[in-house]
């Protein structure tokens, strides 16, 4: 799959079109003079976010630079229409910012287009694109925003830095993303994935227990430990003992027969009432859970505080960071305010349904109140509440400690057949560690080429790639990758996302595998030293220069900013100048001539 063409409609800006090898994001200077700084915000990443819109990503908040030029009212009433080639066909993804959800357009090109939802369309753009009918491993086409991300890393931050390369998205554990990992790379990853299955249960399992054991320590002063759970089984026995003999007492206690029907319906209005006032105590402690859980959502942080402790080092700094917390607490606070809505509906249903079973009751009551009115004249209605009474209390007591101990013993349970299960997976690592030996050094063999080829200078034996077991992490896999703190210098992770991605990228072609022959890198080289630049321009290009067909180009599309003439130190001015990079690149931006005009 290549990128063919973006534009908008109505046109924003010109229509880009992408070619094979190198496909530059150019920020031009308009004058010597120009400061770098002036560069910035003309629209570089902001191009690359909206490929990323058209390949579905979420539109809100978050996405603050496409976002706030839509609250500007720049990009409302228009589209993101991406052009994409796949076996020589051209499909058409064509999506509204006002709408981004639904009814976005997908199809082939001057065919009629059908409209899908958002999640609709996730499904098959992640088949199109990644599915692989030989696939040994596990695959779902529900993962197409997590492995896009993998070819689209795009700064969401002007001062946020490239993570390890391993953990391309920072949202996700390590655990999750090893499955991605191997699945790009084509080798089986059946025990990467169940791994993650089972420990996302047992992180859902572990505070369900704590939680169980919370509460026999608060409300019975009891320690759920495996020496007192005998303790707590003598004392449902014991309460079990003083059900029944209450349950005796009422059977067996005898009116005169004239009253004998009278006794039977009084019995049977208390057994309803009694049901009515347990699912009404059970309701009413699910509305105190909730509320609770509530009144904890809210967020006290007074962030104008932070910022003026901040700026009596530094007045920018404390702006900046009151300015991440205000959009990380309004993000928290979209998120909160949903979840009160949802729980606030629940709690009025609750206590919707609370307040008609109290009419009932009271119903119930009156009913059995003349009753016992009329067996209270024979002396006979003391010892017989009471009883009901007594056997009431006893049986909620009852039900909620068996309630618990149940739950309780099913969630240890289920949690220790989940810990056999990581057991055995720790077991079936050794012999996967076997099974993937060809496949790893091929890619191995490939990375070593691209460093080789970028970091001639230090082309000495250091660990370049490795897959190992690590039974006492989590994941139980690593990946490792040029793990070494000499080499790149402040540009360390930057350079082995460079190599890694480029790996992937180039075993999936050599490999015909199927993925996107597309990689989006967006401000890479900063703080690398631009001879690696050069080294890179050219190995692109004999890679570009070597393909046999069509099927074996590639694309890698980069952001890059002028820097001024360029010296010896920068490489071989022959090679490459800024000159050159403006005539090869794919869209040109300057301060004044910026992606969406003056935003």
């Amino acid at each position: 799959m290549y990128l063919k063409k973006i534009y908008t409609e109505p046109i924003t800006f010109e229509p880009v079109e992408f070619k094979p090898g190198i496909n530059f994001i150019y920020g031009k200077k308009e004058k010597l003079t120009d400061s770098k700084k002036s560069l910035n915000n003309i629209g570089k990443s902001t191009f690359l976010d909206l490929i990323d819109f058209a390949l579905l990503s979420s539109f809100n908040i978050y996405n603050k630079r496409l976002y706030s030029a839509y609250q500007k009212g720049i990009l409302k009433g228009k589209s993101v229409i991406l052009e994409l080639e796949f076996k020589n066909q051209i499909y058409v993804i064509k999506r509204s910012f006002d709408k981004p959800n639904n009814n976005i357009l997908f199809g082939l090109k001057n065919k009629k287009l059908a409209p899908y939802t958002l999640s609709e369309l996730k499904l098959e753009l992640c088949n199109l694109l990644f599915r692989r009918e030989n696939y040994e491993g596990y695959y779902s086409n529900t993962w197409l925003r997590k492995l896009i991300p993998f070819y689209l890393k795009i700064h969401k931050h002007k001062k946020e830095a490239f993570v390890d390369p391993i953990k391309y998205i920072k949202e996700s554990t390590e655990t999750e993303l090893i499955q991605y990992h191997l699945f790009l790379m084509d080798i089986n990853n059946d025990i990467a994935h169940r791994n993650f299955l089972f420990q996302t249960k047992l992180k859902k399992i572990e505070p369900a227990i704590k939680e169980i054991k919370n509460f026999f320590e608060e409300r019975y002063d009891l320690n759920l430990s495996e020496n007192r759970q005998a303790y707590i089984s003598s004392q449902i026995r014991a309460l079990e003992k003083e059900v029944k003999e209450l349950e005796n007492f009422i059977s067996s206690f005898q009116l005169h027969k004239n009253y004998e029907i009278n006794e039977i319906e009084a019995n049977k209005l208390t057994e309803q009432i009694k049901k009515l006032w347990f699912q009404n105590y059970t309701d009413k402690k699910r509305i105190e859970a909730y509320q609770n859980s509530i009144s904890f959502d809210d967020i006290k942080l007074q962030t104008w505080r932070i910022e003026k402790l901040y700026s009596e080092f530094n007045q920018l700094l404390g702006e900046r960071i009151k300015k991440t917390l205000d959009e990380a607490i309004n993000f928290k606070k979209e998120l909160i305010l949903s979840r009160k809505e949802f729980l606030k509906d629940e709690i009025k249903k609750i206590q919707n349904r609370i307040e008609e079973r109290k009419k009932l009751i009271n119903e119930l009551a009156t009913k059995r109140g003349r009753i016992f009115k009329y067996l209270s004249n024979k002396k006979a209605i003391d010892d017989l509440s009471e009883a009901y009474y007594q056997l009431s209390e006893k049986k909620m007591h009852l039900a909620e400690l068996k309630n618990k101990v149940d739950i309780f013993r099913e969630l240890q349970k289920e949690k220790n057949k989940i810990e056999q299960e990581i057991k055995k997976i720790e077991g079936e690592i050794i012999d996967f560690e076997v099974s993937i030996e060809e496949k790893k050094n091929r890619i191995a063999v490939l990375i070593e080429e691209i460093y080789n080829a970028i970091y001639p200078e230090y082309s000495d034996t250091l660990p370049i790639f490795d897959i190992n077991s690590v039974p006492q992490k989590e994941s139980k896999i690593e990946i490792s990758l040029l793990n070494t703190t000499m080499m790149f210098g402040k540009g360390k992770n930057q350079g082995r996302t460079l190599i890694y991605d480029l790996a992937i990228l180039f075993n999936s072609i050599d490999n015909n595998l199927k993925a996107p022959r597309f990689l989006v890198h967006d401000g890479i080289f900063d703080g690398v030293d631009k001879a690696h630049f050069v080294h890179l321009y050219m190995y692109l290009q004999k890679k570009l220069s070597e393909a046999n067909s069509k099927d074996d180009y590639f694309q890698y599309i980069i952001t890059y900013n002028q820097e001024g003439t360029l010296t010896e130190e920068f490489g071989n001015m022959d090679v490459l100048t800024n000159e050159k990079i403006e005539q090869e690149a794919i869209l040109v931006l300057t301060p004044s001539k910026k992606l969406l005009g003056e935003f």
